[in-house]
């Protein structure tokens, strides 16, 4: 297990953590399921990187989830000057695209 791997699971667990949180502030599904399908291809992100070290998809991958959540952010962000209950989960929703962004600049670094 090499470093990016182990800076991907860390990214997938910020992404759960982080989306439950706004999940639980919403009720959103989709916030929910967008979530649980990040963690997961964050993580799928790392087992490529542990087994095929250089492939495009470990900076691929989190560069997706990373713009799927910055546009939740940037939408719930747009809906918080009517509704001020939705400042709290686009901030957690902006942490979870800048972790995954983070991410996959490390992804495409360690190429």
């Amino acid at each position: 297990m090499n470093s990016l791997s182990i800076l991907l699971v860390v990214a997938s667990a910020a992404t759960l953590i982080l989306g439950f949180l706004a999940w639980r502030l919403t009720s959103s599904k989709t916030t929910v399921f967008n979530t649980f399908a990040g963690g997961a291809s964050l993580l799928f992100a790392a087992r490529i990187s542990s087994t095929h070290p250089g492939a495009a998809a470990t900076f691929l991958v989190p560069f997706f989830v990373a713009m799927l959540f910055g546009g939740r952010a940037f939408g719930t962000l747009w809906r918080s000057r009517k509704e001020e209950a939705l400042r709290l989960p686009s901030t957690f929703l902006f942490g979870v695209a800048g972790a995954a962004l983070l991410a996959s600049v490390a992804a495409f670094f360690a190429r």
